[in-house]
């Protein structure tokens, strides 16, 4: 089954195309191994020197990050009713981790990365802390591209699809591209 990518997908690889230079963005990846629900919202791979690839997950919830699945997880429980979202994320990000490693076994470097424009309270804490125990687990850095860090990724995009008029095949930019030269 095809999924179309969401708003907020097309944004994030827009940028990966546009403001990284990744050759090659695609939009949720699933495994085909039977009985795995991998799904990565974002993946951009970029050969120059590094031969990185960017592993992204996108939430565009603009009343917070959340997720309404509750956990049993004692692990999350001081952040109170977002412990669903912290644990759902912990296990997209390490299973995002193994399936990536096995896709692009012979890239040099991976760059995980969670954005979400609206990140509130006790979140920004638990988001943290999760991307502080992903890298001492895995030795990856998880970088949290929320609240202004999201709003900077995307007003440097914006400069960008207001410079040009070129047609870049990413309907992110073609829609930022119409925004920013509206007169």
């Amino acid at each position: 089954m095809t999924t179309q990518p969401k708003a907020g997908e097309l944004l994030v690889g827009a940028y990966l195309k546009l403001v990284e230079g990744c050759e090659l963005v695609t939009y949720n990846q699933r495994s085909t191994e039977r009985g795995d629900q991998i799904e990565l919202d974002v993946i951009g791979m970029n050969p120059g020197d590094e031969n990185e690839v960017f592993v992204c997950e996108v939430t565009t919830h603009l009343g917070g990050l959340n997720y309404s699945r509750k956990t049993d997880s004692e692990r999350w429980a001081k952040y109170g009713s977002y412990q669903g979202s912290l644990a759902t994320l912990e296990r997209k990000f390490d299973a995002d981790g193994e399936y990536i490693a096995d896709l692009f076994e012979s890239a040099e470097r991976y760059r995980f990365q969670l954005w979400s424009p609206i990140v509130r309270g006790r979140m920004v804490d638990g988001l943290q802390e999760l991307a502080g125990e992903f890298d001492s687990r895995t030795d990856q850095e998880l970088e949290l591209v929320i609240n202004e860090q999201y709003t900077a990724k995307i007003d440097s995009l914006r400069q960008v699809a207001a410079s040009t008029t070129k047609q870049h095949g990413e309907l992110g930019f073609r829609l930022l591209q119409i925004l920013e030269h509206l007169r």
